[in-house]
């Protein structure tokens, strides 16, 4: 248990999510955690009841907290079913209302939980792996959600001066799903325990880190590959980091695509200490 004056009034959106819901309980135990949700995720801590499209509600809920995690949002099946004008209002005005409540509640930081889509998929990057500067517009409306909402903690940061940290997860698995051959650990896929460990790390970075963005994915044994040896020869190029990759693709239980995308934690684990524990590995079966 840390020192009273190292626990933090922390208000947490998007807790009854899958992330949400991983990470509020490796919070509660160190820290004063309070979930701003519609409904009350119903484990136990402190809940405020309000729309995150409410710039009133979420004002006042940020009063006397000292961090805001900001996980909500809109995204695939929720998103489809909302449709893209209330996506759009609960992912980027509900952004723009916790940054303004936090700054002027006096909030000194906001983690916001964006996506490797606030720079696009699927479009022949310029490089890999992919890392956080790379200058490709999001892909859908959803990636341009993330995109200003990045665009929105920088903008904050430099106004208002409190520290805005963004993660960006790739796609998330919920932890019972993790096992061998999963090319998504190659390709931008990570565990939610990983995004879960991120959060905190974020919670915890140095009181002078102001503005930063973060790729948070698994660690991709790709990084170390020639990407137009990839190309060339998908398996022969992973099969030089991965010994046996190759034999599995061989007999089809690796589907390996030429064209896949990977990205880099190389900044996370630098000023983070993120360390992915969910990350690829094969079964010779």
């Amino acid at each position: 248990m840390p020192e009273k004056a190292d626990r933090k009034r922390i208000l947490l959106t998007g807790g009854s999510g899958l992330v949400g819901r991983t990470l509020a309980p490796m919070l509660s135990g160190q820290h004063e955690v309070t979930h701003f949700e519609m409904k009350d995720p119903g484990d136990g801590l402190p809940f405020i009841g309000g729309d995150l499209r409410d710039s009133a509600a979420v004002a006042e809920a940020c009063q006397g907290k000292d961090t805001v995690i900001h996980i909500a949002a809109l995204h695939g099946k929720a998103w489809k079913e909302a449709g893209d004008d209330i996506g759009f209002e609960a992912n980027v005005i509900g952004t723009k209302n916790i940054l303004e409540g936090a700054a002027k509640a006096g909030v000194k930081r906001v983690v916001f939980t964006s996506s490797i889509w606030a720079t696009g998929h699927g479009s022949n990057p310029p490089y890999l792996p992919i890392d956080e500067d790379l200058p490709r517009e999001p892909a859908e409306l959803y990636g341009l959600t993330k995109t200003l909402g990045e665009q929105m903690c920088r903008y904050t940061t430099s106004k208002h001066g409190l520290s805005t940290i963004a993660l960006r997860p790739g796609g998330i698995r919920p932890a019972e799903e993790y096992g061998p051959n999963e090319v998504g650990y190659l390709a931008g896929s990570v565990n939610v325990c990983d995004v879960a460990q991120a959060h905190v790390l974020a919670l915890n970075a140095p009181d002078d880190m102001r503005h930063e963005a973060f790729i948070i994915t698994a660690d991709s044994p790709l990084c170390k590959v020639d990407p137009e040896e990839f190309k060339a020869n998908p398996a022969e190029a992973l099969d030089k980091v991965v010994s046996g990759a190759a034999k599995l693709a061989a007999e089809g239980k690796l589907k390996l695509s030429p064209g896949m995308e990977w990205y880099t934690v190389a900044k996370a684990k630098k000023l983070l200490g993120y360390d992915p524990q969910y990350n690829f590995t094969i079964a010779n079966t």
